[in-house]
């Protein structure tokens, strides 16, 4: 078994009324990295990026390395992660419905790596 440490660290002058600073790290038992960062071209067609008969519940990364183009994700039928330029999500995934990706046009890179728990 082999660990995983993801840290998020939030900072701001003036995003609420007090200075904000706080990081949260967490220390994940993985079994393996089933896929290692790669990169994948999105279009405006769904793309199955995770099918959920193949993994168990596992943590996922997604970047959009576009400059301009929005990437939307979506588990079975309903939009839920939205990603503009530049963003990148990392969340727990417990794999009863396929992850899909798609791009609003054009054929920009998607940047992901999938570790299963």
């Amino acid at each position: 078994m082999a660990t995983l440490t993801p840290t998020l660290t939030l900072t701001s002058t003036d995003a609420t009324t007090d200075q904000l600073a706080f990081s949260v790290t967490d220390s994940l038992n993985i079994t393996k990295a089933v896929i290692s960062p790669s990169k994948v071209a999105l279009s405006t067609g769904d793309l199955t990026l995770f099918a959920a008969a193949t993994y168990t519940k596992s943590y996922v990364y997604i970047k959009n390395t576009d400059e301009s183009i929005v990437m939307q994700f979506d588990f079975g039928t309903t939009l839920s992660i939205e990603l503009a330029a530049g963003e990148f999500a990392f969340f727990p995934w417990e794999s009863s419905q396929n992850l899909l990706a798609t791009a609003a046009s054009g054929t920009p890179y998607l940047e992901y790596a999938i570790f299963e728990a």
